[in-house]
């Protein structure tokens, strides 16, 4: 796992002129240290696969380059050369240690910033995946933000700040880095899989601006697996209480990416609900997965059942019990299919779709 990580470290050890999409988040960065307004921490949130293991790379880069310019690190220094092959002494990463990150990281890193920087300007903390400290390892972590270190930067990446201690989200710069561009992503595709346009566009569509979703959809029939899921969510309209126990037991136990599972359903909704809105949507999608499983759903309801399923991932990615999530999702699935419940509006929830 933790070679894994590093071959993605490697992969994305960039100036700021690398990194994808994101223009707004590096010009914010950009003027930080232009103007010498470092804050002390940053928190980067937003979805996997869109940068922000690049921009934090490429921020610590800029902090300690020797011969900086206003388009970011230079890339060839002794620093920026060190900091691309992660030899850089003074550049601190913090991954999770299986599904966590626990106290005894936080403790350990609290020992290494006793001390000065040995070679860098700052020494710089990457802390990823920061909405997966433990409850003991938040409140040491708080402790160290309350009372920073001299020369030390922070970087936490997480998917969301409610995911987050408030306090720490509060003793932080926030960044809210944006999906990537979809023809970006489709030319990526093209040029990396050497796959065809039409097939790197669709794929595009299908990653709601993730490089990693992209990737997911690639490297495997994942329409076959759409349909496996939609199948599933079809069988729930005539399911008992019972049933729908049962199938959320079998459902937790046969899926290794429940998460992926539901972001195959919330793109179909979309799809379904893009072509109320619009009409527009891809007919190839439609005729890859079946439409049995929403039937003549209003569009409130489709966003409510939108809505049922992003809680669902929600509470997967917070390591929630995967089959009591399923079966609550399955219920109110259940429920909305057979018209039991139509409580939320356009107005309310359209603006959380990523259209």
């Amino acid at each position: 796992m933790r070679e894994a990580h590093e071959r993605k470290r490697r992969e994305c050890s960039m100036s700021f002129e690398s990194v994808p999409g994101q223009p707004r988040a590096k010009r914010f960065l950009q003027r930080l240290v232009m103007n010498g307004t470092i804050p002390h921490a940053l928190l980067l949130t937003g979805m996997k696969g869109i940068g922000k293991r690049a921009l934090a790379e490429a921020f610590a880069k800029l902090l300690n380059c020797l011969a900086p310019s206003p388009a970011g690190a230079c890339d060839r220094c002794a620093s920026c050369t060190k900091i691309e092959k992660g030899l850089h002494p003074d550049i601190l990463r913090v991954v999770r240690d299986g599904a966590f990150i626990k106290l005894d990281q936080v403790r350990d890193l609290r020992e290494r910033l006793r001390f000065m920087p040995s070679e860098g300007r700052f020494r710089v903390v990457v802390l990823e995946d920061a909405q997966d400290l433990k409850e003991e390892a938040s409140n040491a972590l708080l402790k160290i933000l309350e009372e920073p270190p001299a020369q030390n930067v922070f970087i936490l990446m997480a998917l969301e700040p409610q995911m987050l201690l408030p306090t720490i989200v509060s003793r932080c710069c926030h960044v809210r880095c944006q999906p990537l561009d979809e023809d970006w992503i489709a030319r990526h595709l093209a040029a990396t899989y050497r796959i065809g346009d039409d097939q790197a566009r669709k794929i595009a569509r299908l990653s709601f601006g993730s490089l990693d979703r992209a990737a997911w959809w690639v490297e495997a029939d994942r329409m076959d697996r759409l349909r496996q899921v939609l199948e599933r969510i079809a069988r729930l309209k005539a399911a008992s209480v019972l049933d729908v126990f049962s199938m959320a037991a079998a459902w937790s136990k046969e899926s290794e990416d429940l998460e992926q599972d539901m972001e195959c359903i919330k793109f179909w909704l979309r799809e379904k609900i893009m072509v109320g809105l619009e009409g527009s949507g891809d007919p190839e999608i439609f005729a890859a997965a079946s439409a049995e499983a929403t039937g003549r759903l209003s569009i409130e309801a489709l966003l409510e059942l939108y809505q049922a399923i992003e809680e669902t991932a929600r509470r997967l990615r917070q390591h929630a019990n995967r089959q009591l999530a399923l079966e609550g999702a399955g219920l109110k699935i259940r429920d909305l299919l057979n018209g039991k419940s139509c409580r939320y509006t356009l107005s309310k929830w359209g603006q959380s779709l990523s259209f």
